[in-house]
């Protein structure tokens, strides 16, 4: 009995062998395959360093515009310096404050390294100034000559932000009620400000500025401006 039933199941079994899909097999001669690997993603481009317009070696001419305000201390009552005070003997203000004439200034630079640029600016001014005594119009109109140098920090390729060292030799015309000359001023000056250049042979600027002059009278300047330079190799 227990035969009869086993012969059933080998030939389900062998019936259900024969009909499975056979293995494919090799050709005979036929060379092995390879497996190529998949090739590996390149790593990103770095990006192209900012382009640094440099001002070494390259002669430049600058010219700016600029007014601001300031305050003059006289050293002596009776020395007009633009304002009248009525408590005063002399009727003239010990100190003085208000606005800086209109004022174009020149500036002849030389690039001596990357981030120093020696100069020498020469103001002139387009506005007159107070008169030698109250009621008096028709002022000196401002004339200085200040040698320096510029100095170039957080250069991000075509712009930088720079700040300067500077005297003052003043020669504005002042003078006294008698006509008499009150000589020149001597004072120092600094200049911050943001540079941009839009190309290597010019570009422009945004500056403020502060100058503090000590023989005529005590004089203490802040102006701001924007100039424009052009250089030449």
């Amino acid at each position: 009995m227990r035969g009869a039933f086993i012969a059933p199941l080998l030939l389900s079994g062998i019936a259900g062998v024969a009909d499975a899909d056979p293995v494919p097999e090799e050709p005979k001669g036929a060379e092995p395959r390879l497996i190529t690997p998949e090739a590996p993603t390149p790593p990103p481009r770095p990006h192209a360093a900012a382009e640094v317009y440099t001002h070494k070696g390259q002669l430049g001419i600058s010219a700016r515009l600029s007014t601001g305000l300031r305050a003059i201390a006289t050293y002596d009552d009776s020395v007009y310096c633009g304002d009248t005070d009525t408590t005063t003997a002399s009727m003239n203000a010990p100190v003085c404050t208000g606005r800086t004439p209109f004022n174009l200034d020149f500036e002849l630079a030389y690039g001596a390294a990357q981030k120093v640029e020696p100069f020498v600016e020469v103001r002139l001014g387009i506005e007159g100034d107070f008169g030698a005594s109250a009621g008096r119009q028709g002022g000196p109109h401002a004339f200085h000559i200040s040698p320096g140098a510029r100095f170039y920090f957080s250069d991000a390729g075509k712009s930088k932000l720079f700040t300067t060292a500077q005297v003052v030799l003043d020669f504005t015309g002042y003078q006294d009620p008698a006509g008499v000359s009150r000589g020149a001023d001597f004072g120092v000056r600094n200049m911050n400000g943001l540079w941009v250049d839009l190309d290597r042979a010019y570009g422009f600027y945004v500056y403020v500025g502060e100058t503090m002059k000590f023989s005529r009278w005590l004089q203490f300047e802040l102006e701001g401006g924007v100039g424009i330079q052009a250089r030449y190799r």
